[in-house]
């Protein structure tokens, strides 16, 4: 089967998240929106003890929701899922950590504790038990499908190529729509949209973020990309907006009350170690590793 034929066998309607498993079986879907984002946070928060490479954390939270969309919370708690999702994304990635250090890192964050368990304790062996067990039924509900494509290479290969000004005000550009990448991930905008879509949504929010025309910027290839699909692209730049009004001390934004020359929540470290952060005013619990290097993603390879 092909990359594109596996990408949409995982592309749903709107609708069809009100009649997800975990929906079906009684739970709200209120409940299910907080449990993803929960997930996906529990996933980011071990792979940055991990050191695990942005991508190798994408892949994590994908295998995480699509899993949802044919499985009941009911039925799966979302840290057991989680863990297992970092366990096989590490691996799909090549990025792979010691299932030991796993299972610590794992244990750790979900009981928001700082020492780690003994590897000859209870708890130890129902981790391992538990990733080990559930690595079948996610690899059987995935189809074995584990090659996925992510928004952060059509991003970061549209401004590399295309970008025509300041050289310093497209790495901001990219540092912002990576950041708001980043977010999305806690969203179920990846059973929705494809990565190219997210990626446009990602830049359109950055641009008006820092008050940047971007058909002035990209020229026609901005217009032709944008103009076709300019309802879904809106679309999705507001579901990644939305997450952040559920924190009313924070101020919901929407992309008519944004304002020009915001300072993100995230820094460009020089020596390309990751700060941590994404949108301006998002919470501390919101935040996730941030872009860190212009040309590079963070497995090394330099985007065509």
């Amino acid at each position: 089967m092909s990359n594109m034929a596996t990408e949409n066998q995982w592309l749903f309607r709107k609708e069809d998240l009100y009649r997800s498993p975990s929906l079906m079986s009684g739970l709200s879907y209120q409940f299910e929106k907080e449990s993803r984002s929960k997930g996906i946070t529990f996933i980011i928060q071990v792979g940055m003890h991990l050191k695990l490479p942005q991508l190798t954390m994408a892949t994590a939270a994908l295998f995480f929701h699509r899993f949802y969309m044919r499985h009941s919370l009911k039925d799966y708690k979302f840290y057991d899922i989680g863990a297992t999702c970092i366990y096989l994304a590490s691996k799909t990635e090549e990025s792979t950590r010691k299932f030991k250090d796993v299972i610590i890192a794992c244990a750790q964050k979900a009981a928001k504790r700082e020492i780690p368990i003994d590897d000859n304790s209870k708890e130890y062996r129902v981790w391992k038990d538990t990733i080990i067990y559930t690595e079948e039924v996610l690899l059987e509900t995935l189809c074995f499908e584990l090659t996925v494509d992510h928004p952060y290479p059509y991003m970061l290969s549209l401004f590399n190529n295309h970008y025509t000004k300041d050289p310093l005000r497209v790495r901001k550009l990219k540092q912002v729509a990576w950041a708001f990448i980043n977010d999305s991930l806690r969203t179920t905008l990846c059973l929705l949209y494809p990565p190219k879509i997210i990626a446009l949504a990602a830049m359109y929010i950055a641009a008006k973020y820092l008050d940047e025309n971007l058909n002035d910027a990209l020229g026609d290839i901005w217009r032709e990309l944008f103009e076709p699909d300019n309802q879904d692209i809106q679309d999705a730049a507001n579901e990644i907006l939305d997450q952040y009004a559920q924190f009313p001390n924070k101020g919901g934004r929407s992309l008519d009350k944004m304002l020009p020359g915001s300072k993100p929540g995230s820094e460009y470290q020089e020596n390309g170690t990751p700060s941590y952060g994404g949108y301006l005013n998002s919470p501390a619990k919101l935040a996730t590793p941030v872009y860190v290097e212009p040309d590079r993603l963070p497995n090394g390879n330099i985007v065509p």
